[in-house]
């Protein structure tokens, strides 16, 4: 079924929380990529609250130079053009409120229990349902552009995933064995990043959700960072969204960009996080 982008533009326009951080949306049948797009506008110096929604993308982006898989028609792809005041230093942040509000909307709408797998994955029974981007340039500017890029697998098929996803990806059609209005799905969404955006200048609260929604913590983990690949525990998070691993001598290590892999699903008591493993 096709998105109902009148019925989401009515919502956005009638609710004035909304409107502040969503003021106008652009929708496309295809792209090569929404970030894409929502960077050139922001290199154009267009205001933040802009929406880029595409049916598909040809050249979908994932974190680490990895594509995400947007056949046309069935999921959501669309990126958010923001010009937050706040340092580059807190827009990890915002990835980890995106989050939190994909977890809530999901929630709300399907009454799936889904769960953030750090830095910026949403994951239903360890399978991939969604996906955060952020991309900046900065330029020498105190606050420079922000886009949030979002992906979420909503009505996809099991067989119409490539093969080499089939066993690491999830759909909601797939977890409730129907179809999602993804116009339902995104509005909510719209709904739930205003009031998640808000917490970004309350740290304490904002990691406090996350914390209770996070199924990395607990999790022995092998972490792949630029320079370097170890392992440990999960621990914490601190309230700049950076991940605590707790190491094999005891010591903790401090990662804020890094790829986590879960290795097995055993529970460190030690651990500060509040999540069930799946």
């Amino acid at each position: 079924m096709a998105l109902d982008l009148e019925r989401i533009e009515k919502h956005c326009r009638s609710h004035t929380k909304v409107r502040e951080w969503v003021r106008e949306i652009m929708m496309f049948d295809r792209v090569d990529s929404t970030n894409r797009i929502a960077l050139e506008m922001a290199s154009q110096g267009l205001p933040g609250g802009i929406v880029i929604l595409a049916e598909a993308q040809e050249k979908g982006k994932g974190r680490l130079g990895r594509e995400w898989f947007s056949p046309e028609g069935m999921n959501l792809y669309f990126s958010l053009l923001l010009r937050p005041y706040q340092p580059a230093r807190d827009f990890p942040l915002y990835s980890l409120a995106t989050s939190v509000a994909l977890i809530e909307a999901i929630q709300r709408t399907t009454g799936l229990a889904v769960q953030i797998k750090w830095p910026n994955d949403v994951v239903l029974e360890d399978k991939k349902l969604a996906g955060i981007l952020l991309e900046s340039e900065v330029r020498g500017e105190q606050s420079p552009p922000l886009v949030v890029g979002v992906g979420v697998n909503v009505n996809i098929g099991l067989t119409d995933f490539p093969p080499e996803l089939q066993k690491s990806a999830t759909s909601l059609r797939i977890a409730l064995g129907r179809p999602v209005d993804r116009a339902d799905l995104l509005i909510e969404l719209f709904n739930q990043l205003v009031e998640q955006y808000r917490l970004v200048d309350d740290k304490a609260l904002l990691i406090q959700a996350v914390r209770q929604h996070c199924q990395t913590l607990g999790r022995r983990v092998r972490v792949q960072t630029a320079r370097q690949e170890f392992e440990g525990w999960a621990e914490d998070l601190q309230e700049d969204g950076a991940l605590l691993i707790r190491m094999g001598d005891g010591n903790q290590r401090r990662i804020l960009v890094g790829d986590v892999t879960h290795l097995r699903e055993v529970k460190d008591p030690s651990a500060h996080g509040r999540s069930t493993p799946a």
